[in-house]
């Protein structure tokens, strides 16, 4: 895959890759996230995520007028914004986000409708344990830190900030300097025009805070509920090692641990009826890799052996680079994933702009192949000591 690259005369990193496809994916980068807020201002990151898009008057039916969709997320490093168009109106769709990340000037009544929104969002997550036990996983690792605080922020935090500090927030961390621009697909227009368009953005980041890694131990919450949810989280020191190699080793581990049916721990545990669904999440945060394994909807009377269970599928890992008949099968779906995640220019995009973001390195082509060449290596070392956090039935 062909990319180029570019850095603007005002330091915004634009990143192009041409080939046919019947849409255009854009994905916008922001190198600011939750472990870089201050204490009082918990959520302001995604708080700007919400206002970004009440910069633009109407903003859904401009972007679905366009024929496209748009999509957005914050994580602790990082925030998102994706954009799919029909290739015609692509630049129409980019002139629409210039406009949207042009404006730092907030609006009193979309500042509180917004807030309003995001305190709703908060008591909708906390009421779900489905949802909840992700964000407990980060705070039984690092305590109450910046990296154990949760991304959406507080309702104390939320419901204290005022427009002033969200002003800020835009004038010292929404700059071309910190962002990153991806255009993948049949790009119609001449890459200078792109160029000047982009170039019009201003402003110089500010430094960003040393977030703070505490530490944290065992949470237990009980909910009127069903079934349980289980999270098992740890994390791995990350001391002089090559961040690309350690990030395409992880993305192994999930792909092997719980990425389809036939992976690791979700064969082992249905087969054993213990469980229908367990997921990963996982983050390179600097200094760290914090990893989360999440068992839902688990019959009470069988908390102890799901536990037990997932420990020692854990510290036998290895058992499975025995087997390689069973291996040469999920090679095979390795592949057909990555196919099916390269069909889609938004999907390429956002790839591009995080892997730019988080690693200093889009080459996709690279990490692809490296998930390839390391299929077989060994993963125990990735995996330490670590966590529960449970959320149990009254």
């Amino acid at each position: 895959m062909n990319i180029e690259y570019y850095v603007l005369d005002n330091g915004l990193r634009l990143l192009i890759s041409r080939f046919e496809s019947p849409t255009v994916g854009i994905a916008v980068g922001v190198g600011i996230g939750s472990i870089y807020e201050d204490r009082d201002l918990r959520g302001i990151s995604h708080f700007a995520e919400h206002i970004i898009y009440r910069a633009y008057p109407n903003i859904d039916l401009e972007i679905e007028g366009l024929g496209g969709v748009s999509d957005a997320y914050t994580e602790r490093t990082l925030t998102m914004y994706l954009f799919e168009v029909i290739p015609s109106e692509l630049r129409n769709l980019l002139r629409l986000i210039y406009k949207m990340f042009s404006n730092r000037r907030v609006d009193n009544e979309d500042f509180e409708r917004e807030r309003r929104v995001i305190l709703s969002e908060i008591k909708m997550r906390n009421d779900d344990p489905g949802t909840l036990i992700y964000d407990l996983g980060p705070r039984a690792l690092f305590g109450d830190s910046d990296y154990g605080a949760p991304i959406i922020g507080t309702e104390e935090s939320i419901s204290s900030m005022a427009t002033k500090d969200l002003e800020n927030f835009l004038e010292s961390y929404y700059t071309p300097d910190n962002m990153v621009v991806s255009i993948v697909g049949p790009i119609n227009m001449p890459i200078n025009e792109i160029i000047g368009l982009f170039n019009g953005w201003d402003g110089k980041s500010s430094r960003k805070k040393i977030p703070t890694m505490g530490k944290g131990g065992p949470i237990v919450i009980r909910r009127p509920i069903e079934s349980a949810y289980l999270s098992y989280s740890w994390q791995y020191n990350v001391i002089n090692e090559d961040s690309f190699l350690l990030s395409i080793k992880s993305s192994l581990l999930e792909f092997h641990l719980v990425n389809g049916l036939s992976s690791y721990l979700m064969s082992r545990f249905r087969n054993k009826g213990l469980t229908y669904t367990i997921d990963m999440d996982r983050d390179y945060l600097p200094g760290t890799y914090y990893y989360q394994l999440v068992v839902s909807a688990v019959n009470e009377e069988s908390i102890d052996i799901v536990k037990e269970e997932l420990v020692n599928a854990l510290l036998s890992i290895n058992d499975l680079f025995k087997d390689e008949y069973y291996l040469s099968k999920r090679l095979n779906y390795l592949k057909y994933l990555i196919s099916d995640y390269l069909r889609r220019p938004i999907q390429v995009a956002e790839s591009m702009s995080y892997m730019e973001l988080k690693l200093s390195n889009h080459d996709i082509d690279e990490f692809n192949n490296g998930l390839e060449r390391h299929f077989r290596d060994s993963l125990d070392h990735l995996i330490t000591n670590g966590v529960w956090s449970e959320i149990l039935p009254l």
